[in-house]
């Protein structure tokens, strides 16, 4: 055998690995004998591997698309380390074909010697091997990395390996090896169908719905049977540890499941762990629950004769900025003018926008709203423009819509446009130009009609600026733009608070103590109507069954803490009247005195303007040329 020695790195681990492969009686030199599986061998490992293989498929070639580098391949192996299914360059293809890297190979170390995917195997960890670390010596012009893909319950379940020219550099390749072995867990675990609840938690809000949030799912009992790896790293839950129960991972009551998963649907909910500070989470039935209904099922209630009141009126508690936006958006409804809000993160867009679709003539055709940000960016494109029949690998059959035609006739609502990716403003510019949109993978042209509204908690003339924004798509949405205010702005808090909380109570008697009010009134919000939505349905829900009577000790522990650390916000002193004031001085200033503009901007006549203004100079200390 020859004594040439591996380079680093990861020494240690690969000389164990070369130990190994002479123990197994293999030498660098030794003549390839191939083990390659049979036809109909292949075909039973592939059907035993099946739902591996469903959510495998879509995310390799993503995968290799990403790298968009020639000379190298991505291959799944299953749990043994026989190969189920390559991605890969052609010229590369061949000659890795010359050593049997391809779908029915064997490249266990007793067969193979040291390589990423039997040491991975072997070792139950990533592992890289570059070059001449292979043992065998016709393998050295490659350098691979392979990663375990793990079952739900803590197994390895098959190997994703991402193989290249040893001459060529694949930045970042490891991180995306491993970001994409996790992406296939999610959906593993995503797909269960005996749990009860999922639980998504990460120590940062923020990180909820990225690929790096803990993902665990727990059964009718509160048993968890299944998390990602991501779980086990923020859980402390070793890989041969016993699934715990959720009240071992989180201090909070099985019991009260239902109380959490309704919070989330609202806001990320507060995880209380030990040690402190607990994780953000939201919570969702995998299965809906079953009440025990305590008496026999009403009949189904007729058909209402006339439509349910909604649209701006329910949003209208008596703050001006509200209703300088409302009356503005009032009359571009029914226009082929597209509505841009902007506001905080929390403070009602996408409720504005609901309302926009309620009152305009289309609100009996579809209201469809799509988040840019919590969707990843390789799957963007088809979400939203929907793909032909056979565009990618384990795409359906039939091909499938995107939501743009799910939209047609109705009104499509684009939440957080300014985190849509660059080449993606490019698709939407020339979609809205020519009202058509072309499936991904198609060349055919779809007629669309639909109402456009986006949204955006950042300012979209500052992105343009940084160049994160396409100049001539934010011309083309900004058709008219309104900013909601913020909740700690509002002159209508008391009102506005009092709809949430019967909306939060419904239909108990339900009240706030003056105490309660008064701690609330004087909190800034920083998530604004969301949070203070979800902090009013676990004050509900903390009630027992006799309070009508909301008190301090009712208030959630995360807000009382937060309220302790965060200084209270000045009440407004000005009235309605000279909120209006200020704001049409603010806006005539805009627009450098020019009235026309100012008025088309308010959404007012010329003479209303002027009127206002004569109001203002008679009002002390007015000013209207401000």
């Amino acid at each position: 055998m020859s004594t040439r020695k591996p380079s680093e790195p990861n020494a240690p681990l690969i000389h164990a690995s070369w130990q190994r492969s002479s123990d197994y009686g293999l030498s660098p030199e030794h003549a390839l004998h191939l083990d390659i599986a049979s036809r109909s061998q292949l075909s039973e490992r592939l059907e035993a591997n099946a739902r591996l293989m469903s959510f495998a498929q879509p995310v390799m070639e993503h995968l290799h698309c990403q790298l968009a580098r020639s000379s190298s391949m991505v291959l799944l192996a299953d749990r043994d380390g026989l190969v189920l299914r390559t991605v890969g360059d052609g010229d590369f293809v061949d000659r890795a074909q010359r050593v049997a890297l391809a779908p029915g190979a064997h490249w266990r170390e007793a067969v193979m010697g040291t390589n990423a995917i039997g040491t991975a195997a072997h070792e139950e960890r990533t592992v890289a091997v570059y070059g001449d670390q292979h043992f065998l010596a016709r393998n050295r012009f490659l350098t691979c990395i392979a990663t375990p893909i793990h079952t739900p319950t803590g197994g390895m379940l098959g190997i994703l390996d991402l193989s290249s020219d040893a001459r060529v550099t694949l930045p970042h390749a490891q991180a995306l090896l491993t970001s994409t072995a996790e992406m296939i867990e999610h959906r593993l675990i995503e797909s269960l169908d005996t749990g009860r609840v999922l639980v998504r938690f990460s120590p940062h809000a923020e990180m909820l719905g990225t690929p790096i949030e803990g993902i665990a799912v727990f059964d009718d009992t509160g048993h968890m049977i299944g998390c990602n790896r991501r779980a086990r790293a923020i859980l402390g839950v070793g890989g041969s540890d016993p699934l715990p129960h959720f009240d071992a991972c989180f201090q909070h009551d099985w019991q009260r499941l239902p109380v959490l998963v309704e919070a989330s649907t609202i806001a990320p909910v507060h995880l209380r762990t030990s040690p402190p500070p607990g994780l953000s989470a939201r919570l969702q039935w995998c299965t809906p629950p079953k009440p025990i209904p305590r008496q026999p099922p009403a009949p189904p209630p007729a058909p209402a004769k006339t439509p349910l009141k909604g649209g701006f009126d329910l949003l209208d508690h008596g703050d001006p900025r509200m209703q300088l936006a409302i009356r503005r958006a009032r009359r571009v409804a029914g226009h082929d003018i597209p509505l841009l809000i902007q506001g905080e993160t929390g403070s009602g867009k996408e409720l504005f926008a609901r309302a926009f679709h309620v009152e305009g003539p289309r609100s009996h055709a579809p209201f469809v709203a799509v988040n840019c940000a919590a969707i990843p960016a390789t799957l963007i494109e088809s979400e939203l423009f929907g793909y032909a029949p056979g565009a990618f690998t384990g795409a359906k059959a039939k091909g499938a819509p995107g939501r743009l035609q799910d939209a047609d006739g109705g009104t499509l609502f684009l939440d957080e446009i300014g985190d849509m990716p660059l080449p993606l403003q490019a698709v939407l510019l020339r979609v809205l130009e020519t009202r058509c949109v072309t499936p991904l993978g198609s060349s055919n042209e779809i007629p669309i009609d639909i109402a456009l509204v986006c949204a955006s908690h950042r300012p979209l003339h500052t992105l343009v600026s940084d160049g994160r924004f396409r100049a001539d798509l934010l011309f083309r949405l900004n058709g008219l733009s309104v900013t909601l205010p913020a909740l700690r702005e509002r002159t209508d808090f008391d009102r506005f608070l009092d709809c949430l909380l019967a909306e939060a109570a419904d239909g108990r008697p339900v009240r706030l103590s003056e105490a309660v009010r008064s701690q609330l009134r004087a909190y800034p919000w920083p998530g604004n109507v969301r949070q203070l939505k979800n902090a009013l349905r676990v004050m509900v829900a903390l009630l027992d069954d006799t309070d009508t009577v909301i008190e301090p000790a009712h208030l959630p522990e995360d807000l009382v803490t937060a309220m302790a650390d965060t200084p209270p916000v000045v009440a407004a002193s000005e009235d309605l009247r000279s909120c209006e004031q200020r704001l049409v001085r603010a806006c005539l200033q805009r627009h450098g005195g020019n009235v026309s503009a100012a008025a088309r901007e308010l959404g007012i006549t010329r003479t209303t303007l002027y009127r206002k203004l004569r109001q203002d100079e008679a009002t002390p200390g007015g000013n209207a040329n401000a």
